[in-house]
């Protein structure tokens, strides 16, 4: 599967915690489960997300597509995998 193009110009925008889109694709970090937004938890892990995308670089590697659609990559942020560091600082659902 080919790398998702980052053109400078290209729009980022997070969904909810684990879900980002890029133009028109939407990309699921993969291996992490967030609360959704309708729950407790939820709109930190949003928030959080936002502010590790604007931290650098982005690069994306992904790994497939879900029964969504969806492209499951993981994210990497000046070098640090998006979905570990959510996990570290506790915005994954238990047993995600």
């Amino acid at each position: 599967m080919a790398r998702p193009r980052m053109p400078a110009n290209q729009p980022i925008h997070t969904i909810d915690g684990d879900t980002l889109r890029v133009g028109s694709q939407r990309i699921r970090l993969r291996g992490l489960d967030t609360p959704e937004l309708s729950e407790p938890g939820g709109l930190e892990a949003k928030q959080r997300l936002e502010q590790l995308l604007h931290d650098g670089p982005i690069r994306i590697v992904p790994h497939g597509q879900d029964v969504y659609g969806r492209t499951v990559a993981d994210v990497f942020v000046n070098g640090r995998n998006v979905a570990e560091v959510l996990r570290s600082e506790g915005f994954a659902k238990p047993g995600s």
